[in-house]
């Protein structure tokens, strides 16, 4: 079986070829770091956070199948139309490294599976991107 911790790492190391700040973080919701909490030390937007999630394992639990939320946040700049489109063309870009016919990596399939823009109460702009890796179990 194939390590959440592994998973995670290969998924960063996926996300990490287009964002400079990618990092994972536990015990934590997409809802919470878009209401700027658990946010790590140091870490400036834009940037992409992993959350591991709910698991199952299939097929007579061959394939472990476990859900990670990516969570993008940025900042908001410039006004109007601009601002907007900034903030969903760099989502569109991390949608992108999960088309639907998935993206293999060291073993792990990465599916997309679901998206949803997240509420921020300040000058920035939040997103998640849930993915499902499906490995050997």
């Amino acid at each position: 079986m194939i390590a959440t911790k592994t998973i995670a790492d290969t998924l960063k190391n996926i996300v990490a070829a287009s964002f400079s700040a990618v990092e994972c973080v536990t015990g934590s919701s997409p809802e919470r770091v878009a209401a700027g909490k658990s946010l790590p030390a140091g870490l400036r937007p834009p940037c992409v956070l992993i959350m591991a999630g709910d698991g199952v394992w299939t097929d007579g639990t061959l394939t472990k199948r476990q859900k990670f939320h990516l969570v993008l946040i940025d900042l908001l700049k410039g006004t109007g139309n601009a601002r907007t489109d900034a903030a969903w063309t760099r989502f569109d870009a991390l949608q992108a490294l999960f088309p639907p016919e998935g993206v293999q990596s060291g073993g792990i399939v990465f599916l997309p599976e679901s998206f949803r823009l997240l509420e921020c109460s300040d000058a920035r702009s939040a997103a998640c991107l849930t993915v499902s890796a499906s490995s050997p179990a």
